[in-house]
């Protein structure tokens, strides 16, 4: 059957528009993401990429258009849509008065995960990351490399269908970028869909799929080798550069 032979989406967007008065921050998008996949969204800052990111977070209602995040509907479903995400955030999203393992019990029960399935899970967590001797350390006392592959574990802890990670890496050395990276991998090979955003443009090349934003629309959308031989560049920076250079936002 054709149906049985389509790969699943994890994100479906059709005509998704967002309005701040006549301002259309988010101009009428549409795309889809395959479970699985590691998706890159890209853009500059006010090309409308962090405001359609909290639409699909179910933080945000659009103006209009429709849109589905692990077969929930954004506008309807939010509720739903939360429960089956994890989130990252660019600005570290832990609490660091807590220690390591009561940001994992906190946010373990926010995601309605039972007490027994914590405890196992994260003397699971704790021994894979290396962090057992840290169980008992405050957050803010960690150095930032490990507190970013806290927060990672703790986004999917729960193991989401989805997980969105707005430029996750920000901030940290290449060395602990390509760590982190190597997470981001293993987590789409269990197949955990990874909405991501970066201005790291060699992280570019390790998504699937890049679609690059600009003055609210999706300018361009393909696998970064294709994008590249479309565009005559060299790297991704060079094509985000050729594709920034349209922006009429200031």
């Amino acid at each position: 059957m054709k149906m049985e032979m389509e790969m699943e989406k994890a994100i479906k967007v059709e005509n998704l528009v967002k309005k701040f008065g006549s301002f259309a921050a988010v101009d009428n998008i549409s795309f889809e993401v395959n479970q699985g996949e590691i998706f890159g969204f890209l853009g500059a800052n006010g090309a409308g990429k962090t405001t359609a990111m909290k639409m699909l977070c179910g933080l945000s209602k659009p103006t209009s258009g429709h849109a589905s995040v692990a077969g929930f509907d954004i506008a309807r479903q939010t509720e739903s849509v939360k429960r089956n995400i994890g989130y990252m955030s660019q600005k570290f999203s832990l609490y660091e008065d807590l220690t390591v393992s009561e940001n994992i019990r906190l946010f373990g029960g926010v995601y309605g995960m039972s007490d027994a399935e914590i405890k196992r899970k994260t003397d699971l967590l704790l021994q894979t990351l290396g962090f057992e001797n840290e169980r008992n350390m405050l957050v803010g006392a960690i150095p930032l490399g490990w507190k970013q592959k806290l927060a990672f574990s703790v986004a999917i802890f729960h193991e989401p269908k989805i997980v969105f990670l707005d430029e996750p890496t920000g901030g940290v050395d290449p060395s602990v970028r390509r760590r982190f990276w190597e997470m981001i991998y293993d987590a789409a090979e269990r197949g955990i869909t990874v909405f991501v955003t970066t201005h790291y443009m060699d992280e570019a090349e390790y998504c699937n799929r890049v679609s690059i934003m600009v003055d609210g629309k999706i300018n361009a959308l393909d696998a970064p080798d294709k994008l590249k031989r479309s565009l005559n560049a060299p790297d991704m920076a060079t094509v985000f550069e050729i594709l920034a250079r349209k922006a009429r936002r200031v």
